[in-house]
Parts: structure tokens; sequence; C-alpha cells
């Protein structure tokens, strides 16, 4: 449930009863005491971290400013910075790279991969490139049907129109076409991340994390995806990543022909953190580049044993993949969360992940309904 808001948004008529939650963007006139300079005002605006017991506000900088309630004179709710299609699109790229299946291909501008059969992510395309269009499958359909898988999309918010999909010139029955629960892939700061992470469990309380190359077999064990199938089968997509043709850590993608086909590249790491010889929480962090050149670590697989819950150990084994990939220059977080999971979506949200874009993954059938894939996100 998210924090009451105590009446701040009453605090401007602009707000028009719209409520103030935790990760919104918001603009403070909070009133100076005698002395602290020469106006009455200042503006606070950032972004709100908490509001109870009192506000604090997070500015571009990173400062924290804590503002007692009677200090404020006006708090006003501002809109979210716009995302660019480019943006979505940059996210996607990096976020495909990171978790490219065993076989991927740049197929007319849709990144198609295969090779992982037991999580949401496999066996699907993802537009990656500008003309990447629905209206234009054939060659995607076909590399499926070559690998003998069904025509499997991710349908990203804004970069596609699903529901003008062709095949053969003609449209797809919407029959046919079967929808996933909605993702939304949400974003942070690495170094905001890491400040949360400390408030939440300082560093002197924290148990060791070990980062590892590859996932035992014990951690697949753990992960709820993976849990009785055969390590041999799902460690292969587990240890891959990409990357793109003039873009190393740090560079940046130039061309842009669909010619330009992505190949090995990226980096992976595996967190697990044990408790009296238990392993009580695990982790995969992958760092890759999209075509913007910026380098991100995107988190995933994060699970928390039973008996372990409740210490925090999801945000150390976060931000100790976070704090790897600000070592290869990551300096933004990314990581997909289920819409309707509410207690994942308030645990990032605790720790600075906001909502960037939303995303369906589509299957299109001949006949039956294909069955549901076992994986939850994050």
């Amino acid at each position: 449930m998210a924090e009451q808001d105590r009446g701040l948004a009453e605090r401007s008529r602009w707000n028009a009863g719209r409520r103030v939650e935790v990760g919104m963007r918001v603009v403070v006139r909070r009133h100076l005491e005698a002395g602290q300079g020469s106006h009455l005002y200042t503006d606070v605006i950032g972004h709100v971290l908490a509001l109870d017991p009192e506000l604090v506000v997070r500015r571009e900088s990173g400062e924290e400013v804590r503002i007692p309630d009677s200090d404020i004179a006006v708090l006003k709710v501002l809109p979210p910075r716009p995302v660019r299609a480019r943006d979505i699109r940059a996210h996607e790229y990096a976020g495909a790279l990171a978790w490219p299946g065993t076989e991927f291909e740049l197929v007319d501008g849709w990144f198609c991969r295969a090779g992982d059969d037991w999580s949401y992510r496999g066996n699907s395309a993802v537009p990656v490139l500008p003309w990447a269009s629905c209206s234009e499958l054939d060659g995607v359909r076909d590399w499926y049907a070559a690998r003998g898988l069904p025509l499997r999309l991710v349908a990203v918010d804004r970069l596609v129109d699903a529901d003008r999909m062709l095949l053969d010139g003609r449209p797809v029955d919407p029959a046919r076409v079967h929808a996933d629960r909605e993702l939304v892939l949400c974003t942070v700061d690495s170094r905001e991340l890491l400040d949360r992470v400390d408030a939440t469990v300082p560093a002197d309380a924290r148990p060791p994390v070990v980062l590892a190359d590859s996932p035992d077999d014990d951690w697949l064990a753990l992960y709820h995806a993976t849990a009785g199938l055969d390590p041999d089968r799902v460690r292969p997509a587990m240890l891959a990543t990409a990357g793109l043709d003039g873009a190393g850590l740090g560079g940046t993608v130039t061309g842009g022909t669909d010619q330009e086909q992505p190949g090995p590249g990226g980096h992976v790491v595996f967190a697990r953190v044990e408790h009296d010889g238990d392993l009580a929480a695990i982790a995969r962090g992958a760092v890759t580049t999209g075509p913007d050149g910026a380098p991100r670590i995107a988190v995933s697989c994060v699970q928390t044993a039973d008996a372990h819950r409740r210490r925090g150990l999801a945000e150390v084994v976060t931000g100790a993949l976070v704090g790897w990939g600000r070592s290869l220059g990551a300096e933004e977080c990314h990581l997909h969360v289920f819409a309707d999971n509410s207690a994942g979506r308030g645990l990032w949200a605790k720790l600075g992940l906001a909502p960037h874009h939303s995303m369906r993954h589509l299957v299109v059938v001949e006949g039956s309904t294909p069955r549901s894939t076992r994986s939850d996100a994050g």
C-alpha cells in the first residue's frame, strides 16, 4: 500500500486532488528562516523518497532534502520527464543483449533470439531498430519456423503496433494472438540505488556477497524458473550475453544498417549470499551497451530462500550487482517486473526504480493456446 500523503497534495490547487506518492517528481516551495537567505522562499525540485514522518526529496544532484510540514508553502506534483522512443529502443536493445538466448540474429529490425524455453524472455523477438514493424513479420516468422518455434514477439509500448499485425500481406486473426502478462521496464541511476541500499541495510550489517562467473547447481535450484530443471539445460542461456559491433563499453554504435549483426560481448555475473551454510539469496547481473553507447546493468533472477526473507537480502544482492556494474561503467540499472506483481514493484520502488515503459509478449499460434511461461520477472 502506498504511503499516505497526509494532505500534502492539498498544498497546491494545481494538483487537482492528485495524491503525492513516493517516486513522484515534485517542486516544493519552502519557507526560509531568518538569516537563511535574502528571500522568503526557496524551491526544491526532485523525486519524493519518503512521506512519513516528514517529506524527503532527492534533487537531481543526489542531495536528499528533509522538509518539515511546517516549512512547506506549496507542493506541486510535476509530470514525469518525457520518454522518447529512441530511449525505449536503446533500453530494449541493451536488455535483449543481456538475455539473448543461445542463438540470436537481427531480422528486419527485430532481435530474434532462441534457445531459452523456460523463461518469459526466451524464444522471442524484440524490436530494436527503427524500422521494426508488425506489418513486416514474414522474415521473423520464418526465422522461428526454421527452429520449430512459433512467432513470439515482444510488443513494446510505442515501438510497434501489434493491432496491425500482417503475415503474407494479410491481417492476422486476433484469435491467433495470445498475450502474456504485462511487463514494466524500470530504471534507476546506479548511484541512487546504491545510496538507498546503504540506507536500508547499512554496510556493517550486510552478509558477504559472492560474485561468480557461472551459476552453481544450487543457485539454479533456488531460482524458481529453473528449479527442478537439468542445470546443463538452462546454464547456457544463463551465461549468454551479446554485444554490438563498434560499441565496446562506453563506445557508440556507428552506422545503422540491417546488416550489422550483434555478436559476442557483454559481461555477466551471478550473486549469492549464504547463511549458516545455506544458500539464502541469489541474483543475476549483466552489463551490456545499447545503440546509444551507454553501458547498463540489467538485474534479473532475484530470489530469496523462504527461510531468509524479510532480512533485506534482495536489496543486498542487487546492490552488489549494481556496484559491480558501476565498475564497468554502468551508471544506470534496469530490470523487468510484471505489472501485477505488487510486492516486486514495491521492492523496486523502494530502491528508486521507476517505470520507464511497458510491453507484452505475444504468441501467434495456428490453433490451440500455447502453454503459459513459468517464470516471474526480476
